[in-house]
């Protein structure tokens, strides 16, 4: 949304089966990732991408929602694993308008994500100040590592905290830690506060910027 008001053509798809932002932004469409990506190897032209599209305040988004999670399985039943890991790449010709389009991944490292990494320039990494999440970090540093060799363009741009508390201990050393840690500059002290504003956007429907 900061890009959309600063007049980029963004693309946001949710590549989460939990379908947060679905959630967050109040949007219902039984078109998901999921029927795009299983539209896209089933056939050589996809008629209608239009439909997968949503508008909302000025961003185009895909969702996701709990069927995602059967990404896999159909592959199984259908493709291979190197089929699998193509699938976004042969999404992303569909995308070429858009000065930006952005993948909400799992925490955790899948298929599916290492299918989003094969296309990705930039990752932008979110972490809470735990012993937990910051060991997701450390996967997501060494399957970087990995697919640079298939993607040299890969890198990862930031990390930052989120529902972050200042003034606490953990906090300050988490800080602390991942600017020791990260010597070129990965990690920024910009960090996004614990904040009931973000909660009451979501009752909303709302980007943070339009509440």
């Amino acid at each position: 949304y900061a890009l959309a008001n600063r007049e980029y053509k963004v693309l946001l798809i949710d590549s989460d089966p939990r379908g947060a932002i679905q959630l967050y932004l109040d949007i219902k469409n039984e078109n998901t990732l999921f029927e795009l990506i299983k539209e896209s190897y089933e056939n050589v032209i996809i008629p209608d991408v239009k439909k997968y599209i949503n508008k909302k305040n000025g961003v185009d988004i895909i969702i996701s929602n709990a069927t995602l999670t059967k990404v896999d399985d159909y592959y199984k039943e259908n493709a291979s694993l190197d089929e699998e890991l193509d699938c976004i790449e042969n999404l992303i010709y569909l995308f070429e308008d858009y000065d930006y389009v952005i993948f909400d991944t799992e925490g955790t490292i899948n298929n599916l994500t290492k299918a989003v990494l094969r296309v990705t320039d930039y990752i932008f990494a979110p972490t809470k100040a735990s012993y937990i999440d910051m060991n997701g970090i450390r996967d997501l540093i060494q399957i970087t590592e990995i697919y640079k060799q298939e993607n040299p363009k890969l890198q990862i741009k930031k990390i930052f905290l989120v529902q972050a508390k200042e003034n606490t201990k953990v906090f300050k050393k988490a800080k602390e830690e991942l600017s020791v840690y990260f010597k070129n500059n990965e990690f920024t002290d910009t960090h996004i506060r614990e904040d009931q504003n973000i909660l009451n956007s979501m009752e909303h429907g709302l980007d943070i910027f339009s509440y």
